[in-house]
């Protein structure tokens, strides 16, 4: 059945034993930086893959999950992880991250319900999406997730009515400078309107605890974070003088894709940590509780797409190879995203032509990339696409008919 889960023990080192000491999986990471711009897996366990489960194929990358989630707490250390879910929810991944202590930003009753099936406790989410169902904020209340994010009068008044007791965290627009994604563009508060919302809360009889903000995704950019913690510090000194006791700052997600500075890369987890913690330690050092949201950051660089050529045509003199998996499917990334990804092939040293790659349904809007240099393919060549774990999975369909990616874990 396509979309069966699987775990394969084909990693010689386990996600377990590198979560174990920072300092091994980093010396193992540097020697290995390389990995992060090819294919992190052999040709021939693709290949048995393939044959073994046919394509299109999904592959987690469990080690690199583990290293990437220890090496955000070796460079934002005391900083809580609290996983973004949107960006792959997929099962394996919640439970490697839940067993591994981290705690989880959901966005839905259907996403806290998801976590608690992995023995979450209630304490280990934040309910972060500023705009909450009715019957969402009831089933946060009957399930006791307390943390709630808000950022409009609408919203207060609502959780007055269905979950009064709530600790709430207001969020702040910020600067996205650079970033693909600006997630301030529709969520948060002015900042100039914050003590407004901050005195209507507390006018409400509901405690907000904190504060939080999203720079934009993927953000390569640490000035956005000193500006927003610039505006963060002015509204707590704020708040303490009207007696509003803040005591945790959300400093979102949008960490970069690869967690290791790499040549041509713009940045990495590495540097932010480098640029960004240090603006976080004051907070820390006065008893703020510090939260991070990272989900790019912890699965973008962990998953592998293997997919197949099931068509070629040439039309108006270009080389159209059509894929079996498109735009409808892991490639969604691509529209919902904005992102954009390298093509690799089995075949080496041969000579490189433009093509474009084609998803393959019936909608002539699934073209998934233009002006892409591959040797020459035939009907069942395959095509392997790294980097492709964040935002692509979690919202393929099965559009025309046609189903999601088998997964792995490898």
């Amino acid at each position: 059945m396509m979309g069966e889960m699987h775990i394969l023990h084909t990693n010689s080192i386990t996600a377990e034993l590198l979560l174990e000491g920072v300092g091994d999986f980093r010396a193992m990471e540097r020697r290995a930086r390389v990995l992060e711009k090819t294919i992190p897996v052999s040709e021939e366990l693709v290949v048995n893959l393939v044959k073994r489960y046919g394509t299109p194929l999904f592959l987690i990358l469990g080690e690199r999950i583990a290293r990437n989630y220890a090496a955000f707490q070796e460079f934002f250390p005391g900083v809580e992880i609290f996983y973004a879910v949107k960006a792959n929810p997929h099962p394996l991944i919640l439970e490697m991250l839940a067993r591994w202590g981290s705690s989880f930003d959901v966005a839905s009753a259907q996403e806290i319900a998801l976590i608690l099936e992995h023995g979450v406790a209630a304490e280990r989410m934040i309910f972060a999406n500023t705009i909450k169902k009715k019957e969402a904020l009831q089933y946060a209340r009957e399930k006791h997730i307390r943390l709630l994010t808000y950022d409009n009068e609408a919203e207060l008044y609502k959780i007055r009515t269905f979950y009064p007791e709530a600790d709430l965290v207001l969020r702040l627009k910020v600067p996205t400078l650079g970033s693909r994604i600006d997630l301030s563009y529709k969520f948060g508060v002015e900042p100039e309107e914050a003590m407004y919302l901050l005195r209507l809360a507390k006018s409400l009889g509901l405690r907000t605890v904190g504060l939080s903000f999203h720079v934009g995704s993927p953000c390569h950019n640490p000035d956005n974070y000193r500006r927003s913690l610039e505006m963060v510090k002015v509204i707590l000194n704020d708040s303490a003088r009207e007696g509003i006791s803040l005591s945790l700052v959300d400093i979102g997600g949008g960490f970069p894709l690869h967690t290791y500075y790499a040549e041509g890369e713009e940045a990495s987890v590495e540097y932010m940590g480098e640029t960004v913690y240090p603006l976080l330690k004051p907070f820390m050092a006065r008893g703020y509780r510090v939260i991070a949201e990272p989900g790019r950051g912890i699965v973008g660089n962990a998953c592998l797409l293997v997919t197949r050529v099931i068509g070629k045509a040439v039309h108006s003199g270009r080389v159209w190879y059509y894929l079996d998996d498109g735009l409808y499917g892991t490639f969604s990334a691509i529209p919902f995203d904005k992102a954009s990804f390298t093509f690799h092939t089995l075949h080496n040293g041969e000579e490189k032509i433009p093509c474009v790659l084609a998803g393959p349904t019936c909608d002539s809007l699934d073209v998934i990339a233009e002006g892409v240099f591959l040797p020459s393919l035939e009907i069942d060549d395959l095509i392997l696409v790294p980097n492709i774990g964040a935002y692509s999975l979690a919202s393929a369909t099965n559009f025309n008919g046609f189903e999601k990616p088998r997964v792995l874990v490898v």
